[in-house]
C-alpha cells in the first residue's frame, strides 16, 4: 500500500514538531546542570567563569550594595568575596526547575577574615542557607536570577553583634 503525499507531509510535520518540542525539553534539562557553572564562580574565583552561564545583561535582584549593572559588574565582586571569607564553599544542596526557571537551594560556609558589612573580622567560620532562582533566556543563558541569603545568621555565627 502506497502512502500518499498528503499522508507523507503529514508525517513529517508531525516527526519535526515532535523533535522540536524534544529539543527545547532536553535544552531545559540541561539547565540544572548548566547552573553548577554558576556556583562554581565563587568555589572556585573565577569571575571568568560567568561568561558560560549568566547574559551579558543579567539583572540581579537584590544587587549588592555598589554592584553595578550585568555581567561585568558582578564579576567585580568575586574577588572581594574570595578576600573577605577564607575558604568559602558553596554547596548545592537542591535544584529544583520549572521551564526555563531553576530554583537553588544551597549552603556557604567560610570564615570571616576580612571586614564584611561594616564588622570587622573574627576569623570565625560561619554557614548560611541561600536561595536563588535562575531564569533562562532563549540563548541558553540567565538572565535574571532572584536571592535570598541568611546574611543575619552568619553575622551572629560571625560574632558581629558581641561586644
Amino acid at each position: 500500500m502506497s502512502i500518499t503525499r498528503r499522508a507523507t507531509l503529514a508525517l513529517a510535520t508531525a516527526a519535526t514538531t515532535l523533535s522540536l518540542f524534544a529539543g527545547a525539553a532536553m535544552a531545559q534539562d540541561d539547565y540544572k546542570e548548566k547552573i553548577r557553572i554558576f556556583y562554581e564562580t565563587f568555589n572556585q574565583n573565577d569571575p571568568a567563569l560567568l561568561d558560560q552561564i549568566i547574559a551579558e545583561d543579567w539583572v540581579h535582584i537584590p544587587a549588592a550594595p555598589g554592584e553595578e549593572p550585568g555581567r561585568e559588574g558582578f564579576k567585580t565582586l568575586i574577588p572581594g568575596y574570595a578576600a573577605t571569607f577564607k575558604d568559602g564553599n558553596i554547596k548545592i544542596e537542591d535544584i529544583v526547575q520549572d521551564g526555563n526557571k531553576v530554583a537553588v537551594r544551597s549552603t556557604y560556609t567560610a570564615t570571616q577574615v576580612g571586614p564584611f558589612a561594616g564588622f570587622p573580622a573574627k576569623d570565625r567560620p560561619f554557614t548560611i542557607m541561600t536561595i536563588d532562582i535562575h531564569e533562562f533566556n532563549e540563548e541558553g543563558m540567565v538572565q535574571t536570577t532572584w536571592h535570598l541569603e541568611d546574611w543575619l545568621g552568619g553575622l551572629f555565627q560571625m560574632g558581629a553583634f558581641e561586644k
